[in-house]
């Protein structure tokens, strides 16, 4: 954690709140849209198998169409999480994956001191002049080797965590076991710090497991930009041809990038994920496929603990509203 506060603090030092943020709008742009149809995805899906589970348990005929409870042994089955949350996975990220490239591009360019294109929509028609359509999707598939499994991972020990805590009686009020031997209902309260708790372990049990493929993604979209930056020479500065950002008050100077490393970026381009990764691994080590694990666990797991609290919290709110 020592080395994230540092780079925090000089980013912060070189490129102020700006830098910090690098990547915030794309991230909220996409973030909102995908989660919603992630969570969405997930419990549509994990409500049919687990309807299907308990249809077939208790030889109900496949024709009804409503199960009125769900019995306990379909809550625990660990295949309905893992299809559930690869499929409704893959869908968001395949529907926000522009959204991911745009956003890894400015928030690594400003980590590692380079020009950052002044707005999404810039670096869209950047991305697409200078590559085309395909550009777009940059990644695309070691960032669903990244996302698939992690949420495979991850939906896998949050339900088996809270169910854990559901059965336990040794935390006293805080474990779902003491209400249910004297025949309550689990508060709300505990349930949402059930789901805080298990949503951090899992985050981090996913975060660490799916990190090469981070690193794999990650790479890949920021060689991308390498070449996007050849292109332009090492001229005085076009604001990346965009005229509406050309003038006088603009006093830059185009940062040149070598052909030498253009083409050690590009090379990991004819690569496949798994091929990058041999090739990480033999410049760098067994470290050089977790580089930057700690930064990203310590963002992940309480994303997903706050994430998933709230997102319960939310359900049964509404779930009584309406």
């Amino acid at each position: 954690t020592s080395g994230t506060f540092r780079t925090l603090f000089s980013i912060f030092k070189q490129e102020g709140w700006s830098g910090i943020y690098a990547g915030l709008r794309p991230t909220l742009l996409m973030s909102i849209p995908s989660t919603v149809l992630y969570f969405t995805a997930y419990d549509e899906i994990s409500t049919r198998l687990r309807n299907n589970h308990t249809l077939n348990n208790h030889n109900i005929e496949q024709s009804t169409q409503h199960v009125h409870e769900i019995d306990d042994d379909a809550r625990r089955q660990a295949y309905i999480p893992l299809v559930a949350g690869s499929t409704s996975r893959l869908l968001a990220s395949l529907s926000t994956a522009p959204l991911e490239l745009v956003r890894t591009r400015q928030a690594s360019a400003i980590g590692n001191g380079e020009r950052v294109v002044p707005g999404m929509m810039e670096e869209f028609r950047l991305l697409l002049r200078t590559n085309g359509f395909s550009s777009l999707f940059t990644g695309l598939a070691p960032t669903l080797w990244r996302d698939v499994p992690f949420s495979a991972i991850y939906w896998l020990f949050l339900e088996k965590f809270r169910n854990d805590l559901s059965d336990s009686k040794t935390l006293g009020t805080w474990g779902g076991g003491y209400y249910i031997d004297q025949g309550m209902a689990i508060p709300p309260s505990v349930e949402v710090m059930h789901s805080f708790v298990s949503g951090a372990g899992a985050g981090a049990i996913a975060a660490f497991g799916t990190t090469p493929f981070d690193v794999v993604k990650t790479r890949r979209q920021m060689s991308s930009q390498t070449e996007v930056l050849s292109t332009t020479g090492s001229g005085p500065c076009d604001h990346f041809g965009l005229k509406e950002y050309s003038g006088s008050h603009h006093n830059c100077q185009q940062r040149s990038m070598s052909v030498a490393a253009a083409a050690e970026r590009s090379r990991f381009n004819n690569v496949g994920t798994f091929g990058h990764m041999r090739e990480i691994f033999k410049d760098e080590g067994l470290s050089g496929l977790w580089r930057g694990n700690t930064t990203r666990m310590v963002k992940v797991a309480p994303a997903c603990a706050v994430m998933i609290s709230c997102y319960e919290f939310g359900k049964k709110v509404f779930g009584e509203i309406v």
